[in-house]
């Protein structure tokens, strides 16, 4: 099961919308085994996309409250499985670590 709120999903999105092609385009050009090694670069490289998507996203953003003119922060929501956005770029490396030790075998 996924819990996601707001936009959170986008990280799901944006991680197979960069590392799946990446792992592609170096299965063809390198060969299979460095499939998994091209899936672990493009798994970083969506760490940079998802933390500035998460930091965008999740800024406060600064209101007036009509009854007391009083100037309020509303802070935004976008959480995967509660953390939110901008921290899965911390997430996603060590993913890419993973992913980079079993495309070779021991």
């Amino acid at each position: 099961m996924i819990i996601w709120r707001g936009w959170g999903i986008l990280v799901l999105l944006i991680a197979a919308a960069i590392a799946v092609p990446c792992g592609i385009v170096a299965g063809h050009l390198m060969g299979s085994q460095a499939s998994g090694l091209g899936g672990a670069v493009g798994c970083v490289l969506a760490a940079v996309a998802v933390y500035f998507v998460g930091q965008r996203l999740n800024a406060p953003k600064q209101a007036f409250d009509p009854a007391t003119g009083q100037p309020v922060r509303h802070r935004n929501a976008h959480t995967l499985f509660f953390v939110p956005m901008q921290y899965w770029a911390f997430i996603l490396p060590v993913v890419a670590v993973g992913i980079a030790a079993t495309a070779f075998p021991l």
